[in-house]
């Protein structure tokens, strides 16, 4: 198993907490604490410290964590870690998993009740066991026991990251097969919807038997479901879902199409079809003759089927019947973002807040990439979980930041920037004055999600109507598969941040992909603009702009509606304010 830093970060959590119900030295489960923090902050990868021998000069870093964590890096496991476990229920770090249960939680939990289990947790959040602990009451249980439902529904979903890297690797294993004549992820992956529940493949050969068979068998199946010779599925050692369907090579191109879906689009695509005396479905595109039969309309490609309907090739993410056929048929669809278009990332972390890398290592990332500019976006003050910048501490990065502006000036303009919080009552966190040192403002919620439906909107339409700001960041604030979005009318947010030249952000982190997708048409058409952005905390998270783009291509958005694909000189006035839209 490959250990990064977060994965051993988490190991050093663990092993705090289970030596704090173990009742050991409080120094000693600090030292895995404050080793856990640091390690987050370091600029090298974990291998590279270990390799070289760096691991050991980290300050805080005494004997017994630079051991363990050279045995985590070299062997993949830790049996100290595993021999602590074992002295507890093995389903007790489970509770970590839940939404608001943190350490200090799990071992309240444990030793004065004995829960053991998110089971336990559960009964005794139900039968007012937790609500009488100390500090803790009804609410607090009645926000766990809502946590705990909301994990057990999102067991059965991935995030889409985790199932296409998984789809990919199945892809690649049967494309590697010499029955598999052509073969393509469907479903909901292909839509590049943000969630699934499953992974569709569609292929075609001769041999169905034979594919099935290799498939079953593949080394990343865990539990074989069903088999058949033209449908077979599996369960993935990750857990997730696999159907594999198998059909002759005629007809692959009809079952593509219908396997992608969505269900509506396909609804959608009969209707037309029956209009113009046509029949179409997973076995092919047919003419009605009435008592003479149907007559198979041949297509080698999904795109003459389109073209046979009378209209232009719709791309997957698109096909969700929201007037994506009307388009084509009008030769009328967007002309969708590409991953060239980007040109640089506008929000991001250093050192200075929560991030892991150094300015410097975010800039040569950036460069590396190709990007014409970068934008340093560290945490404001209120956000002090995640090291939040003091006004002094932000006007020394200014001035940082315009000293390597000339360093870097013949490769990438750097702009200086903050994630400022927008506090309870929607004022911003730092002054006029403060703000006034910046190249932009990017603002953002981060604390009181809990806020009624009315007061939250009114706080963030404060926030955008400040002269400073110029993007709001992840508007609702949901983690997928772990938070829901916080109450907020996002049609007033949208219609506040048209009038006021405010970008909205579309943050590609995997977890966020907020603002979603179905809400983009209508703000583009609204005239607000995008600002696509990782939200980085360390350079590898760069990597999630090219899901981002798949996101803003779902929402029919252009490269001119993202001000990220922007050159630099109109982006800067943009920036300044004083762009008109």
């Amino acid at each position: 198993m490959s250990i990064d830093k977060k994965k051993a970060a988490k190991i050093l959590d663990e092993i705090a907490l289970l030596l704090d119900l173990k009742g050991e030295n409080r120094f000693k489960i600090r030292a895995y604490e404050n080793a856990s923090r640091t390690l987050l902050t370091l600029d090298d990868d974990l291998e590279s410290l270990v390799r070289s021998g760096k691991l050991a000069e980290v300050k805080g870093f005494g004997k017994a964590i630079v051991e363990k964590l050279t045995e985590l890096v070299t062997t993949g496991t830790l049996p100290y870690w595993n021999k602590l476990k074992a002295e507890f229920p093995p389903t007790l770090l489970d509770l970590l998993n839940i939404n608001g249960v943190g350490p200090k939680k799990v071992k309240l939990f444990y030793q004065e009740l004995n829960i053991q289990s998110v089971d336990d947790l559960e009964s005794a959040c139900g039968d007012g066991r937790v609500a009488a602990l100390p500090g803790l009451g009804q609410k607090t249980a009645e926000k766990i026991l809502f946590s705990i439902s909301r994990a057990r529904e999102f067991q059965s979903l991935f995030l889409y990251q985790d199932a296409y890297k998984s789809a990919s690797e199945m892809l690649e294993y049967l494309r590697a097969l010499p029955e598999i004549q052509k073969v393509e992820i469907a479903g909901s992956l292909r839509r590049l919807k943000a969630i699934t529940k499953d992974i569709d493949i569609i292929a075609s050969s001769d041999s169905p038997v034979d594919v099935m068979e290799r498939f079953i068998n593949s080394p990343a199946v865990s539990t074989p479901l069903s088999q058949g010779t033209s449908k077979s599925s599996v369960l993935l050692h990750n857990g997730i879902h696999v159907d594999l369907r198998v059909v002759p090579d005629h007809v692959y191109p009809y079952a593509l199409h219908h396997f992608t879906g969505s269900k509506e689009h396909n609804v959608a695509i009969r209707s037309l079809a029956i209009g113009k005396g046509l029949k179409v479905s997973e076995w092919g595109l047919f003419r009605t003759n009435g008592e003479a039969g149907n007559e198979l309309i041949a297509c080698s490609e999904e795109s003459e089927l389109f073209a046979k309907l009378g209209m232009t090739y719709i791309p997957p993410e698109l096909r969700e019947n929201r007037g994506e056929i009307e388009a084509a048929e009008q030769n009328n669809l967007p002309n969708l973002v590409h991953l060239d278009d980007y040109r640089g990332v506008l929000h991001c972390h250093s050192q200075a807040s929560d991030g892991v890398d150094r300015i410097e290592a975010l800039a040569e990332c950036a460069v590396a990439m190709g990007h014409s500019y970068l934008g340093i976006t560290d945490h404001s003050k209120a956000s002090f979980q995640a090291n939040g910048l003091s006004e002094q501490r932000l006007s020394e990065q200014v001035e940082h930041i315009k000293k390597l502006r000339d360093r870097y000036s013949d490769r990438i303009h750097l702009f200086s920037g903050i994630e400022c919080d927008i506090l309870k009552d929607g004022t911003l966190d730092f002054s006029d004055d403060i703000l006034g040192k910046l190249d932009f403002v990017i603002v953002s919620v981060h604390s009181s999600f809990s806020l009624a439906e009315q007061e939250m909107t009114r706080r963030i339409i404060r926030a955008i109507e400040h002269p400073a700001t110029r993007i709001l960041a992840h508007p609702t604030g949901r983690l997928l598969l772990k938070r829901d979005a916080y109450n907020v009318d996002m049609d007033r947010v949208i219609d506040a941040a048209a009038a006021n030249n405010v970008a909205i952000e579309l943050n590609c982190n995997p977890m966020r992909m907020d603002m979603d997708w179905q809400l983009w048409k209508n703000a583009r058409n609204k005239g607000v603009l995008c600002s696509l952005n990782p939200d980085a905390h360390s350079v590898e998270q760069f990597s999630f702009i090219q899901d981002g783009i798949g996101c803003c291509r779902k929402g029919w958005l252009e490269a001119r509606d993202i001000i990220n694909c922007w050159p630099v000189s109109e982006l800067a006035t943009f920036l300044s304010g004083e762009f008109q839209s």
